[in-house]
């Protein structure tokens, strides 16, 4: 029970059932954040998402590397949303998670949180698809450790996780988005609209280029 990307939310070549229009490239006016070459283009490409609508899936890539920055920019913005819903076992695994750039998923029992950067990517998955992207950092973090206590943290987290994905761990899953564009999909799930205050000390995490027209 893997997590799985909804086609057209990070891929160059989503199922033509969400297509809207011809994929568009254009030359980006700004040197590669990787290599510092020039030769940065945006991939675009018109998509009608389930729950979501139009929406428009963009990629930044450099020719000159394996630079790739993926996005889905939705048309819409709603109120801002906050969702809670506690998983309990492997059966809850499967519930639907929609993460917009401007989204910040929670894990309070791992202390640890998924938050908008500079690059961060749109996504479609599902809790155990979250789950596995935090061990992938966590595993990361054993690696990287600097000295014993910090790689036995590191990997106490790897282990935690691991029950988790087992659903032998229940843990809750929280996702907040000021722009109301992320969601967990599941009949359980809490929904609560954010006040301004609350909304606010979110991170928006959005890359900024300009094309050159």
């Amino acid at each position: 029970m893997r997590g799985a990307s909804v086609p057209g939310a990070v891929d160059d070549a989503p199922d033509s059932t969400f297509v809207r229009g011809p994929m568009r490239e254009v030359a980006v006016d700004g040197t590669c954040p990787l290599c510092g070459g020039t030769s940065l283009v945006m991939r675009s490409l018109p998509l009608d998402l389930p729950y979501f609508g139009e929406a428009l899936q963009t990629t930044i890539v450099c020719h000159s590397c394996s630079f790739r920055h993926p996005d889905l920019l939705l048309t819409r913005e709603a109120e801002p949303v906050r969702y809670e819903l506690r998983i309990v076992g492997a059966h809850d695994l499967s519930a639907r998670v929609v993460r917009s750039a401007s989204g910040t998923i929670r894990i309070p029992e791992l202390r640890a949180a998924i938050e908008p950067g500079p690059r961060a990517e749109a996504f479609v998955s599902n809790a155990e698809g979250v789950l596995r992207r935090l061990r992938d950092i966590a595993d990361f973090g054993v690696r990287a450790a600097d000295g014993s206590r910090a790689r036995e943290m590191a990997k106490r987290t790897v282990a935690t996780i691991d029950t988790m994905i087992a659903g032998e761990r229940p843990f809750t899953l929280i996702i907040e988005d000021p722009t109301g564009n992320s969601a967990i999909l599941h009949d359980r799930a809490r929904k609560d609209v954010l006040g301004e205050t609350e909304a606010r000390r979110l991170k928006r995490g959005t890359p900024e280029f300009r094309v050159v027209r």
